[in-house]
């Protein structure tokens, strides 16, 4: 059976004008009006809002829910900065016993951050909590402008709510650590990364830089983002090639002849 065939068939359930065809159509009618470029920001918005005060809620709450761990580890970090002095390059635990306990770690700009807010407004668990929850709202709309400038605003709000409203992006959106902040400053890096691959901007280049380097450090297996960023440049260079042999087509003539000596007769 041909395809047109099948496809004639199946559609026959639903004749045109059908109730089915009809619900379907007003459905993705609403849906892509409602995902113009103005709607589609109000939503952005209005996800935001609620993605950030889903996570304020017990934003107070002692580091004993998940991975409390290595919450602990992060804020005895922060504490032991804040009370045995700012020394950047020594992140000390409190688990080592008689020895001194430093400890080689991910770059400590977190805690050592966390510990300078404590000498400002005292040692409290929400400090270390917000940082994640600041993060992570600084990298939301550069998440839907990466979705949408790939695959248009409609693909970027479904995207965007549910990164968002993820229940492990929640667990992790509000705890001590590192991988969320890390995981921002990798989105970031890669929008701007995409946004120097097509203007060509010197100043999308170095906040792609800073933003992945930083990223990378603050946790190391955020490195797999090389992996977009190779491919975008790949696909960029195939591009630039293609478009510079439209502009300067090769002469005609097959790609493999070669000079040949002819003897003319005398």
């Amino acid at each position: 059976m041909r395809t047109s065939e099948r496809a004639d068939q199946s559609c026959s359930r639903f004749p045109a004008g059908s109730v089915g065809v009809t619900s379907f159509a007003r459905t993705r009618n609403v849906a892509h009006r409602a995902t113009a470029t103005g709607g589609a920001y109000r939503l952005l918005i209005t996800i935001w809002i609620l993605a950030v005060a889903v996570r304020l809620i017990l934003i107070d709450q002692p580091y004993v829910d998940h991975w409390s761990w290595r919450q602990s580890d992060v804020a005895a970090i922060a504490r032991n900065f804040s009370e045995g002095g700012f020394r950047f390059s020594h992140p000390q635990i409190d688990w080592a016993g008689n020895a001194t306990g430093y400890v080689g770690t991910e770059f400590p700009i977190l805690p050592f951050i966390a510990a300078i807010t404590y000498k400002c407004a005292g040692t409290h668990e929400w400090i270390g909590r917000s940082q994640a929850i600041i993060f992570f709202a600084v990298s939301l709309p550069f998440f839907f402008l990466l979705v949408a400038e790939i695959f248009g605003s409609t693909a970027a709000i479904w995207a965007t709510f549910f990164f968002s409203f993820a229940a492990l992006n929640i667990f992790a959106g509000r705890s001590f650590m590192p991988d969320v902040p890390s995981l921002s400053l990798a989105i970031v890096g890669l929008y701007f990364f995409l946004r120097w691959i097509e203007d060509r901007e010197s100043v999308s280049f170095l906040l792609a830089a800073i933003t992945i380097s930083l990223s990378i450090l603050i946790k190391v297996t955020s490195i797999v983002i090389a992996a977009p960023v190779l491919y975008l440049a790949v696909a960029a260079g195939h591009e630039r090639r293609r478009n510079k042999e439209r502009r300067f087509p090769k002469p005609p003539g097959r790609s493999g002849d070669r000079p040949s000596l002819e003897i003319a007769p005398p």
